[in-house]
């Protein structure tokens, strides 16, 4: 029995549930759904895993050696510090996740801990880090690389 007799209300439901799908109709919407899936995956997935800046979002790649004095090149903050770290965690003790003997009083700024290391990520946005080994000066000769066959 229906509680609600307006209509618009649980119009597709039936007393006796629903009818049961044709082997026609699960045929087109697996087809509709395969298609869809061919699209959506159509675009280039490319992913690379760099080392992104925590102030100001740069990104190098990873093959870059990180000591004590290293600097973002954009911004200029120091790339060894607690924001950049993996085990960085605002709601674990200290800071960190791993166990500190005392508080490091700033996270922005550089420090000395021997247990940092570098928090790298999955760039999967489309945009890539630049090579270090880039011989793409030329913009004509870039712009040509784009639409080569």
């Amino acid at each position: 029995m229906m509680k609600y007799k307006q209509r618009g209300y649980r119009d597709g439901e039936s007393p006796k549930g629903r009818h049961p799908e044709t082997d026609s109709e699960r045929e087109a919407r697996q087809e509709a759904w395969q298609a869809a899936r061919k699209v959506r995956h159509a675009m280039s997935r490319d992913a690379s895993v760099v080392l992104r800046c925590a102030d100001c979002g740069y990104q190098t790649p990873e093959q870059i050696t990180i000591e004590f004095d290293t600097e973002c090149p954009k911004c200029g903050s120091p790339w060894h510090n607690c924001r950049n770290c993996k085990h960085f965690d605002t709601s674990a003790r200290f800071g960190c996740r791993l166990t500190l003997e005392k508080a490091i009083p700033s996270k922005t700024i550089a420090n000395l801990c021997e247990l940092f290391v570098a928090r790298v990520v999955l760039d999967a946005t489309g945009k890539r880090a630049k090579k270090i080994d880039s011989t793409t000066s030329d913009p004509r000769k870039a712009f040509d690389d784009l639409f080569k066959k």
